[in-house]
């Protein structure tokens, strides 16, 4: 889709030093189980996990993974060598954050009376709400899934 890049972060991690696909996947496993994001399906290669957002909506928030509702990882090897790709998704928070805008856009409305007012006062609570969170979460992600990366590298 063409818009979906307001609900989907992808990317990928290079796996130079990481010994097996076995072990990035564990790793990359013990990191959404600290995330409190439930694995779905897994293979050897790959792994995903399903999470609607209102089922742990009102737990902690601390977590870097806890806007994405739903995600998968997988390992592919190409002419850039071993990479672990990523695609996420947070359709949820996305759903929820336009629904309060909306909130927003019909009370400045039936208050203040002014389409442009409205509409203003909704994008800027959009842009609080969702915006807010993906400047956050986005790196957040990024270096947790590199942590992810980096454990499963033997030392040394």
């Amino acid at each position: 889709m063409v818009v979906d890049f307001l609900w989907r972060v992808r990317g990928s991690r290079t796996l130079e030093r990481a010994p097996d696909d076995g072990r990035v996947i564990a790793s990359i496993e013990r990191f959404l189980n600290r995330q409190r994001k439930p694995v779905t399906r897994k293979t050897p290669e790959s792994l995903a996990f399903n999470d609607p957002l209102w089922t742990r909506m009102f737990g902690p928030n601390w977590r870097a993974m806890l806007i994405y509702d739903r995600g998968r990882f997988w390992i592919e090897k190409d002419h850039r060598g071993r990479r672990l790709h990523f695609d996420l998704s947070s359709l949820h928070g996305f759903i929820f954050c336009t629904a309060a805008a909306a909130l927003f856009f019909v009370f400045t409305l039936a208050s203040a009376g002014s389409l442009s007012s409205a509409a203003a006062i909704a994008a800027l609570a959009f842009g609080w709400l969702y915006g807010m969170n993906l400047l956050i979460a986005i790196p957040r992600v990024w270096l947790a899934i590199g942590s992810a990366v980096r454990q499963a590298q033997p030392l040394g």
